[in-house]
Parts: C-alpha cells; structure tokens; sequence
C-alpha cells in the first residue's frame, strides 16, 4: 500500500508541462473607428492566426483531457476504492475525488462552449463586419478565460491530491 501510496506522489508531483496561454481581456465592445479599419485590413491574418490556435488548442483539449482522465482512474479513484476495501476510507479523499471528477466535468463543458464560439468567430467575415467580429472577440476571450480557469482549479485538486496522499502515507 505505501509503495502505490508513493507512486501516486511521484505522479502528481511531475510538472505538468502544459498550461492554456491566455490573453483574455475586458475592453469594451465599443470599437473605434481606428481598430475597425485594423480588423478589416488584417482579416486575412487574423483569421489564419485564429485557425492555428484553434488547431493547437484542440491539441491541448486531448492532451489535457486524457491527462486528466489518467490522473482520476488510474490513480484517485483506485487509491479511494482500496482504502475503502481496507476499512480505511477518508472523507477527504473521497470529496477530492468529487470535487476532481465535477471540474473535469466543467472542463470539457467549457471547452465546447469556447471552440463553437471560436469556430463562429472564424465563420465570421471580419473584412465587411470588423464589429461583429470584435463583439464575437470578446466572447471568445472570455470562454478561454473559463477554460483557463478550470485548468487552474484542476492543478489545485491535483496539488490537494498529493497533500492528502502524504498526509495519509505519514499515517499509516
């Protein structure tokens, strides 16, 4: 038991490479006239530099969702069901593990709700409507802000996994 107990430690304490770059900001959807001729001069551009982080993006939602994934049943959940089976189940852990499987959730649920608006946002003729693509803009910064987020939340249940695991090591 301490050997798993010690390996699910060193798991959670491999850095995790990965994080979503964000630049979210809360500028008004006013546009001046001035970013309104940037956006139509630079539509092509801006299109293509919005495709490829769709495409990175995408990348990073597999990536980090089979992280996750790996993380709740290769290594939470198990180290909950043995202790359980040991009579030695933990309140903490098992609301750990709650809490895990609920952000996870809310994860994949933001993500969706970010790439549709990214793939509308890139649908969008910013040439001939550099307001609407500006309004759809500041929507899209603001759903990868959530995403963002989530991830944040995620790293601290991990870190609050491996607290809880050390706490239960030192115990035993």
């Amino acid at each position: 038991m301490k050997k798993k107990i010690g390996l699910i430690v060193l798991f959670f304490l491999t850095p995790m490479m990965f994080v979503l770059p964000l630049s979210a900001s809360a500028e008004s959807v006013n546009i001046s006239a001035e970013k309104k001729t940037k956006i139509a001069e630079n539509c092509e551009s801006i299109r293509e530099s919005l495709v490829d982080l769709q495409h990175r993006d995408s990348r990073a939602r597999v990536y980090l969702g089979r992280y996750y994934q790996a993380i709740l049943s290769d290594f939470i959940v198990p180290l909950n069901v043995s202790l359980l089976q040991n009579s030695q189940s933990d309140a903490k852990l098992i609301e750990n593990q709650n809490d895990f499987t609920n952000m996870r959730g809310d994860f994949t649920s933001d993500y969706i709700k970010y790439q549709k608006d990214l793939e509308e946002l890139i649908a969008i003729d910013c040439t001939n409507e550099p307001e609407k693509f500006y309004e759809k803009l500041t929507s899209v910064r603001e759903k990868r802000a959530m995403v963002e987020k989530d991830t944040v939340r995620l790293r601290e249940l991990m870190s609050q996994q491996v607290k809880l695991v050390k706490d239960l090591r030192n115990s035993l």
